[in-house]
Formats: C-alpha cells, structure tokens, sequence
C-alpha cells in the first residue's frame, strides 16, 4: 500500500551522509519536518542545507546503534542509509524499540516502509514511483527518465493553484459541514475564471480574497 505519510512537524533522523542518505534528504525538504542528519562526513549539497538551517547536523562517527541513546531527540521516523548492512539493522532495531518507524536503504524485508523513488517539484507537488521493494534501483532509474518530462508539463501556476486550495481547504473546514460540501467548493475555486486569471497574473492576494469571498457565499 502507498500512503502519503504526514510528518509536519515531526523528527526524523537520518544516519548516513552518503548518497542515498542524500536521496532520503532531497525527499524530505519541503514537508515541514525536523530533520536531523547524523555521519561522520557530508557532501557540499548536505553542507548547504545545514548552513541554510533546513537540517540540523551531528558529525559522529557510527560504530553502532548507541547514538539513537546519545542524542537527545525523540525520533518519529529513523532512516538508516550507512553503506553497513549490519550496522542499518542494528539501527533499525534499536529505532523499533523507540517506537519509531524505521527504515533501512538495503534491507527492506526489516523495514516498517518501502520508501519510493520521489520526484520533488519546488517543495509543493510529490510524486512518487514504486516497484514496491522489487527494484529501488529501477525506481531511481525510471524517476530520472520521467522527472523533467513532469516538470514540463506541472506549470508555476499548477503549483500555486496547489498553495491557494489548501489555503482555501483550511478556510472550509469551519465553515462547510459535510466532506462532499468542501470537495465541490474546491472544485469550483480550481475551475474559476477569475481566480485563474488572478494567478496568471500573479495576483496571489487578490486571489485568497476571492477564496473568502466565495465561501461566504457558498454559506
């Protein structure tokens, strides 16, 4: 089962600086969560992020799975990515005993989830490619193959029509009753007009007072 996990909010800790602990990251960014990157070195593109203040950063050499112990965090989610078989299921062990879902890059029969090749557009829009465990690394090969063909075709306007529904669904969920009452006003704010014109033309402000306006009336 593919599910759309929400972890705004919440810490997740990744172990392992390489490139799937990369990977792991550059799916991450953009969901609101804390996340905690733990390795004995980073790449420059991991550097940046820290600099940035998009993750938080323990330089530790990892023997075993005592670090979980040593850092005073709380993990949601453990993503174990070392190129060590046996030292990610060491973590993912000690992660389950935290009550903590964990997952390890090479192992996925220990792991509580399958995590999916995703392909990230500007924080906004997730899309996720699975082979269910069969073949990451096809999942990875076939994200690539893909990926600009979806976002050249995912416009700024698609993604701002993403930020002003979710504005408006928040805005709805006081004011409309029913599940079938705030899907069929969302479905009217996405084919309005106006509001479309307003987002062309950048007039994002206007637009969220026209998502008010709207609801008013639809009371």
């Amino acid at each position: 089962m593919i599910i759309d996990l929400n972890v705004e909010g919440k810490n997740i800790i990744v172990i392992g600086g390489g490139e799937e602990g990369t990977r792991k990251i550059r799916a991450l960014l953009g969901q609101n969560c804390n996340i905690t990157l733990i390795s004995d070195n980073i790449n420059d593109y991991l550097s940046s992020l820290v600099k940035e203040g998009k993750i938080s950063f323990i330089q530790r050499h990892i023997n075993d799975a005592n670090i979980l112990d040593e850092i005073n965090i709380k993990p949601f989610m453990v993503l174990a990515t070392t190129d060590d078989k046996a030292l990610n299921r060491m973590i993912i062990e000690k992660a389950k005993s935290m009550n903590a879902f964990a997952y390890a890059a090479d192992d996925p029969e220990v792991s509580d989830f399958i995590h999916p090749a995703v392909i990230n557009i500007e924080g906004v829009l997730f899309i996720a490619i699975s082979t269910k465990g069969a073949s990451p690394a096809m999942a990875r090969v076939l994200r690539m193959k893909i990926e600009e063909m979806i976002k050249s075709i995912i416009s700024k306007d698609d993604l701002e029509m993403i930020k002003l529904t979710n504005f408006a669904r928040t805005k709805s969920i006081t004011k409309l009753k029913t599940v079938e009452e705030r899907k069929k006003y969302l479905y009217t704010i996405i084919n309005d007009a106006k509001i479309n014109e307003m987002i062309r033309n950048n007039k994002l402000d206007e637009a969220k007072r026209e998502v008010i306006e709207i609801l008013e009336r639809w009371q």
